[in-house]
């Protein structure tokens, strides 16, 4: 038994502001990382195929806890805060870092979706969090957004530069939130990364 590839059920759980408060679930969980203005809150809604289950703030560095998710009873995904967006003062940067790095080296999530802004690739701040999370042992995979804004060439060429930056392994999966692009493919890596052998356990 596995998630279907459409998800049909989709609802929000709670938000977090300690991981004392993160519930016991029993589900696999994913957590979703990224730059501020990523694009990650528009990415989310297009995987869930929901318009406003998450908020699409205008102005980024307004998600300030750990948003969960459920998706058809099976799975738990985890909306993190963005990292990096200056205007934010420094004590709540260091906040948001010190919840994140609690979540992350508690091993809650199985996976990382790792959001990276095709335009300008893996960042300073990217790199350590990859750093930081092989360091801990948790799995991530890259996800290159907002790729409706380059043409087919210049697309691949930047896709290329993006896996040589990220150590040449993992090459990262192309989306749009505009468009859709590469939805299907990245629910389906995550079914397969969460609740297929040898990476998981079947339920």
């Amino acid at each position: 038994m596995s998630l279907t590839m459409h998800w049909q059920k989709v609802e929000f759980v709670q938000s977090v502001a300690q991981m004392e408060q993160f519930p016991n679930q029993n589900l696999p969980c994913i957590g979703v990382a990224g730059h501020s203005n990523v694009g990650k809150s528009s990415l989310l809604n297009s995987l869930f195929q929901r318009k406003k289950m998450v908020k699409v703030a205008k102005a980024p560095g307004c998600t300030r806890l750990l948003n969960l998710f459920r998706v058809d009873e099976r799975l738990l995904v985890t909306d993190l805060p963005g990292y990096g967006y200056a205007r934010v003062a420094k004590s709540q940067r260091k906040q948001w870092a010190n919840l994140v790095d609690q979540f992350f080296s508690s091993r809650t999530a199985m996976l990382i979706l790792v959001l990276l802004d095709v335009r300008h690739g893996p960042k300073d701040s990217d790199l350590q969090l990859i750093e930081f999370l092989n360091e801990v042992g948790v799995r991530w995979i890259p996800i290159a957004t907002k790729t409706d804004k380059l043409g087919t060439n210049q697309l691949a060429k930047r896709l290329k530069e993006m896996q040589e930056d990220l150590g040449g392994y993992l090459k990262p999966i192309p989306t749009s939130s505009h468009n859709k692009k590469g939805m299907d493919i990245l629910r389906e890596t995550i079914i397969h990364e969460c609740f297929v052998k040898p990476y998981a356990e079947e339920l």
